[in-house]
């Protein structure tokens, strides 16, 4: 997580947790590991008094064998952004081609 991303965007209150993207709450089919991450987001949002607080949680994040966190296939606009680089600026404008 990037809390001085998400304090640029308004939050009233940050709850910072330091692992990879895409797993945040944790490992897949990691219930209790999630839910400790749940709980403790829920305390320090209760407990922060100032607007734009940021509490970093200190949670570990035990270093597991290399995780394989990429999807088994490309998403339908990665493969059409491999086959037409150029339409990028479109995407990221948010004008993207007409899909026909």
């Amino acid at each position: 997580m990037m809390p001085e991303l998400t304090a640029s965007a308004g939050a009233p209150r940050i709850a910072a947790v330091e692992r990879p993207f895409g797993l945040t709450l944790g490992l897949p089919s990691d219930a209790s590991g999630q839910l400790a991450v749940l709980r403790a987001t829920l305390r320090a949002l209760v407990s922060i008094s100032e607007p734009a607080a940021v509490v970093d949680l200190q949670l570990e994040w035990r270093q597991e064998a290399k995780l394989d966190t990429q999807p088994p296939a490309p998403s339908p606009i990665v493969s059409y952004l491999k086959r037409h680089p150029w339409a990028l600026p479109r995407f990221l404008n948010r004008t993207p081609p007409d899909p026909g």
